[in-house]
């Protein structure tokens, strides 16, 4: 009898692992998708940085030339 109830204890308690190993793999699916979709993100972000810089060096010289005017 004691094995049996055991073997019950055990058959539960490992239905409840698979469960709690499932929600976690499910969570760390969902924080991969994120991690993959912000290095995107900042990608794109990144790409842009040359343009900005030279938009402003472009405004730091119109700036000075105005100011030149002056």
């Amino acid at each position: 009898k004691t094995i049996i109830e055991f073997r019950d204890e055990m058959r539960e308690y490992r239905s409840e692992t698979r469960k709690t190993l499932a929600e976690h793999s499910h969570r760390l699916n969902v924080i991969g998708a994120t991690i993959a979709s912000l290095k995107a993100d900042v990608g794109i972000l990144l790409s842009s940085v040359p343009v900005i810089n030279e938009r402003l060096d472009n405004l730091e010289a119109r700036m000075a030339a105005l100011e030149a005017r002056s």
